[in-house]
This record gives C-alpha cells, structure tokens and sequence, in this order.
C-alpha cells in the first residue's frame, strides 16, 4: 500500500480535524471488520482506522459473560466427554460477569442485576436443552489464511465432531431468519478451515422475558463462499480509500448502540437518534 497516497485521499475526504493513520490500515480483515464496514463505514473508520475506545455496554457484556461461562463447559468436555454440573457452568458465569462488570458502562437502561438473572437463566437453559447433545472438537480456534487475496481471520466459537459450526449468541428478539451476515461469518470459517463442513449453526439465547434458545442451522453453499472471494477484497478496497460515510439509516445508528455519536456528529454534523 502506497502510504503517502491513502494518506492524501483520506486528507481530502475527511474534516482535518480527523488524524490519518497510514500504516496497517484494513491490512488484515475479519468478518466482523467487515460486517461493521457495512453497517457504518464512520463507525469503522473510528473503531478500526483511528482505534478510539468502544466501551462494553450491558447487553455486550452479558454476551460474553454467556459465551465465557459455556465455552469453558465445553472446552473441558472435549477431553472427558461430559457436560459440567450445571451449577458449575453458573458459577462460571457469575465469575465472568464479575469481571465484564468492571470493563462495562451501563447504559440509563440497563440494570446489572436485571442483566445478571437474564444471564443465569440463559446459561441454565442452554446447558439444559443444548449442550448435551455437542460433541466439541474445538474451542475457540483461531483461524486465519487468504481469501481473495485478502489476509482473514477470525475464531470459531465451537466445531463439533460433524465438521459443524456452531455460534453462540444473544439476542433481546427471536429471529425470524438466518441474518447474512451471519451466513458470511461461517462461510468465511469454512474457507479457512478445510475440517469445517457445509452445515452451520447459529444458537440464539434470546432475552425475552421467558427466555428461549433459538437454534438455526443452514447450508453454506457455493455462492456463499463466492460472496467471501468477492467481499473481502472489495470491502479492503474501500477501506484504503479514505471516504467513510456515516449510515444514519442503519437499524445500529442511535446514541443507545454506537460509542462514537459525539465523534459522528462532530465530524459530519446533524443528529444522531437517541435510540
């Protein structure tokens, strides 16, 4: 990459009150670089291109407290091929979410405590009704290799013995579809890694006031690889390119979900929505 052009194409986009970084930009991608790129380029721009902090939140951090506390069940059920004591998985949850507490502003509407209990059950049920019936393989892989010419990595939250893989999420609504993106994320994983299969999983606990665990498996087909040859490269392109337009039209724009509104409204003016 030529740095002293991106240089000047990003200095004639941008406000010049925005500093240029010219090393290492979008160099290597991931799924979830990606997906935000889409969804915002601003966005990006400040979390990717200028790296100013992005705050955990409530909700992200429940997230990764759930995904912490049931990773750890099957990290170890790899070796003895048994589910933990319930009751162990949410003492491993709790200890997580101790630890996500100090990393995390709560937004005015959200209750730790409220977000505890969610997290308890959540795990509880997952543990219950879906976690018996894994067979893990690995945990937490890392992966990494071209696609399209494009550096990519990622890391796979759970494969089983099938060559499944199997993502874990929460959601405060029950899906009504498999989201593309999410499509693009394990077909992504499945160009990395060879062992992976055509066969995805995506395990939505979702928060609902009786909580539910949502499973959809889908099949990732030849076009969706092709959309991985054709996304990354191009999506690459467009971050070297030094014009990131905010989406106010996205579902995510509010002050409620992006850390970056004040930055977003300094530099492009108008308002963002509170929520």
């Amino acid at each position: 990459m030529n740095e002293t052009v991106v240089g000047m194409e990003a200095s004639a986009a941008l406000p010049l009150s925005t500093p240029i970084p010219t090393v290492g930009l979008a160099d290597i991608l991931s799924p979830s670089q990606v997906r935000s790129f889409m969804d915002c380029q601003a966005r990006w721009w400040f979390k990717y291109g200028l790296k100013y902090p992005d705050p955990t939140n409530g909700n992200l951090a429940l997230g990764k407290a759930v995904h912490a506390a049931l990773g750890q069940n099957f990290a170890q059920k790899m070796e003895t091929h048994e589910d933990l004591p319930t009751e162990g998985v949410l003492a491993l949850f709790r200890e997580a979410w101790a630890h996500e507490q100090e990393e995390t502003e709560f937004r005015d509407d959200e209750d730790a405590r409220e977000l505890a209990a969610i997290g308890l059950e959540l795990v509880a049920k997952y543990m219950d009704e879906a976690a018996p019936a894994i067979d893990p393989v690995a945990v937490e892989l890392h992966v990494h290799g071209e696609i399209g010419g494009v550096p990519v990595r990622g890391w796979i939250d759970l494969l089983d013995i099938e060559g499944r893989v199997i993502d874990i999420k929460t959601a405060k609504a029950k899906p009504s579809s498999v989201e593309p993106m999410h499509k693009f994320q394990v077909a992504t994983y499945r160009y990395l890694l060879p062992g992976a299969g055509a066969t995805g999983r995506i395990d939505t606990l979702v928060k609902t006031k009786t909580p539910q665990i949502v499973p959809q498996t889908f099949s990732i087909t030849a076009e969706e690889l092709r959309a991985t040859e054709t996304l990354y490269p191009a999506a690459q392109e467009a971050m070297r390119h030094g014009r990131y337009l905010p989406n106010r039209l996205s579902l995510m724009c509010s002050r409620r979900n992006c850390s970056y509104w004040r930055n977003c409204e300094t530099e492009w003016g108008g308002e963002v929505p509170e929520r």
